[in-house]
């Protein structure tokens, strides 16, 4: 707290590891209320900012008077505009949209978080968007829930964002910013950072980006007939076909030249198709000014103006990605339901330091791992903040005393039966039936194959054994804090933000220590160029950034002074390898 005090006074960058149980969120909060100043808090995704803004920050607007407001991008707010020009093609959406209209005559905030009828269908149609806003002209904008956010977060001395928001916020110019300005910028979750603004910065072109905006455009319906702001314009349902079909080639050649995740060098052998592609779109653009004029009432002339500027963007898109860019990264993610192609920056350090750092007189990076044993080097690097402030906080719990660790050191993944190891000594510590159980892993596909070996073996146990990918992370977590026997096969994300305490999390499983697959696009880019600078990818980049991974899994396990509980690490590594000592020593 006196470390915070002192960069919200004096200005200044400040990084801050503090680990478990410190209180690292009073530690900002309270010199930040008592400045008086404005902060923004950013941290990574909506369920920590929801629980910020409502555990957090309640708890100290009840000690002192100040105001907070909770800040998201546009299309978690409904638009009341498209809502009302809205009209239901089928049952289905007729149902889903008198659910909706019947919340927003009641709700005050508009935020798909409080819509209570569980993921709506039709939200991609009736949530705010900035193509299809119409500003201070719009009839609806008095009572809109996106500006009336705005408005909030304008008056409030304490903002609390994500880093997707924060970094989309920072691309924009002085007139366009989305949130207000402010003295101070905490990052909370700071790790994290570098991740979310490189997914920002670069480019995204998926299949499902240009299916759902030529949908918009014109779709057959059931009927066999048309649908769509297009569908009054029959000039123009082949050239829309007509693209629509090129891009399906398109995809499916992509899909057969492409391995997932296999990064792309030199010119993409799709470039002339690509600059095609572009071209097809600029020609239906210019055929819809001649042909739609004047055929549209006023919402649906909005809408298409959106749609116009969403087919822009894809365009450029097109044009951009083929070209190889110096220091960015490019690779396709080719899945069984979704295709794309993204570019990415290798490093995000000169837009973190430059535009978001930047921002703010005083700027604190908080995280409990920001440090490999007590050096802040790897994560200074990466964040582009050389020469911050250091202050770093050990957890307040003794976890020599309430965990109790073992190591297997038999269990070799790439071995034949390395798979049914590892199920069975997953099966053996979810016998002992003394609480939930988190096993975390490295790969979906041995996540895969280990859940098919152990799941029915769990259930007979009378255990409630659940796997990423089949039900809502929130869905799972939830179902293990009201329980004491609960089994979680889980991936990244479970690897950080994963808070359940006493019993209802007794074990934690660590099936691999978290080294990055070293041939990962932004991985490999990364090697090559600390190796180009005569550096040690493995111990420059590879083992500290495992490292900060591993203690976060680790951090997921004791949540309070009174918890206890097991950590199973079932990699060799840790103790038969020179560098598994890196691992055991940031720990405790």
């Amino acid at each position: 707290m006196e470390a915070c005090s002192v960069t919200i006074e004096n200005g200044g960058t400040l990084m801050a590891e503090a680990g478990t149980g410190t209180g690292k969120t009073f530690a900002y909060l309270i010199p930040l209320i008592l400045s008086g100043k404005r902060g923004i808090v950013s941290t990574r995704t909506k369920n920590l900012q929801e629980q910020l803004v409502s555990k957090d920050l309640g708890f100290l607007s009840k000690l002192r008077e100040f105001s907070y407001a909770i800040a998201k991008g546009r299309g978690n707010y409904l638009c009341s505009r498209r809502l009302n020009a809205f009209r239901p093609s089928d049952n289905e959406e007729s149902a889903e949209y008198a659910r909706l209209v019947g919340w927003a005559n009641n709700t005050e905030t508009g935020d798909i978080e409080e819509y209570g009828f569980g993921k709506s269908v039709l939200w991609e149609k009736v949530h705010s968007d900035a193509d299809a806003c119409g500003g201070k002209k719009c009839a609806y904008f008095s009572r809109c829930f996106y500006y009336k956010a705005r408005q909030r977060w304008e008056r409030a001395q304490v903002v609390v964002a994500n880093h997707a928001l924060t970094g989309i916020n920072a691309m924009l110019s002085d007139d366009s910013k989305i949130l207000p300005e402010a003295d101070v910028l905490i990052i909370d979750e700071a790790h994290a950072l570098d991740q979310v603004v490189s997914d920002q910065v670069g480019i995204t072109l998926s299949r499902g980006m240009f299916e759902t905006t030529l949908n918009r455009l014109l779709k057959l319906g059931d009927r066999g007939t048309y649908r769509g702001l297009l569908a009054n314009c029959p000039d123009l349902f082949s050239p829309v076909e007509s693209l629509r079909a090129d891009l399906e080639i398109f995809w499916m050649k992509v899909k057969t030249g492409t391995r997932h995740r296999e990064r792309i060098e030199g010119t993409f052998f799709l470039k002339d198709i690509m600059y095609g592609l572009s071209a097809s779109i600029g020609s239906l653009i210019e055929e819809m000014k001649k042909s739609a004029l004047g055929l549209f009432s006023e919402d649906d002339e909005i809408e298409l103006t959106a749609a116009v500027g969403k087919l822009r963007g894809l365009a450029e898109g097109l044009e951009t990605f083929p070209d190889e860019a110096e220091q960015y990264v490019r690779w396709a993610e080719v899945e069984e339901n979704r295709i794309s192609l993204r570019m990415a920056p290798v490093y995000p350090t000169e837009f973190v330091r430059d535009v978001i750092v930047a921002s703010a007189e005083s700027v604190i990076l908080t995280s409990a791992t920001l440090s490999v044993s007590g050096d802040f080097g790897f994560m200074e690097r990466i964040l582009g903040v050389g020469g911050s402030e250091k202050v770093l906080v050990r957890s307040p719990f003794d976890l020599r005393s309430q965990i109790s660790l073992e190591i297997r050191k038999e269990i070799n993944l790439q071995s034949g039966n390395g798979i049914e190891a590892l199920a069975s000594a997953i099966r053996e510590e979810c016998s002992k039936k003394d609480g939930g159980v988190l096993a975390l892993f490295t790969s979906r596909d041995v996540m895969k194959r280990t859940w098919e070996r152990s799941c029915e073996a769990l259930r007979r146990m009378g255990l409630k054994p659940m796997v990423q990918g089949e039900m809502p992370n929130s869905l799972m977590l939830e179902t293990m804090r009201q329980s004491e026997n609960s089994v979680i096969f889980g991936l990244d994300s479970f690897w950080e933000g994963v808070d359940v305490k006493g019993d209802s999390l007794k074990c934690l499983i660590i099936t691999k220590l978290p080294f990055d697959v070293p041939t990962e696009p932004i991985t490999l880019a990364r090697t090559e160029d600390i190796e180009k600078n005569g550096g040690n990818p493995f111990y420059d980049y590879s083992l500290p950034k495992a490292v900060l991974k591993f203690k976060q899994g680790f951090g997921r396990l004791i949540r309070s002074r009174e918890d206890t509980g097991r950590v199973l690490i079932c990699d060799g590594r840790i103790e038969t390898m020179a560098y598994g000592r890196m691992f055991l020593e940031a720990l405790f």
